[in-house]
């Protein structure tokens, strides 16, 4: 499989405004960001991004066996 074509799928994000403010605070200051802050950011992205990305990997790869099978 591509991993240049999986690194140019786009994943979509569901956030509240409030998080998004209290990310974009902690990306300006990182040093004073809480851990628990960034833990929490990086556990809803990843349960929110793994699935879309799982998805692609499965996408990819029957395309892939679909042009291999084609010839």
């Amino acid at each position: 499989m591509s991993k240049e074509l999986l690194d140019d799928f786009s994943v979509t994000l569901e956030m509240t405004v409030r998080d998004i403010n209290i990310l974009l605070n902690a990306l300006n200051l990182p040093a004073q960001t809480p851990a628990t802050t960034a833990i929490y950011f990086i556990n809803n992205i990843q349960s929110q991004a793994g699935p879309q990305v799982e998805q692609a990997k499965r996408n990819l790869e029957a395309v892939e066996k679909a042009q291999k099978d084609e010839t």
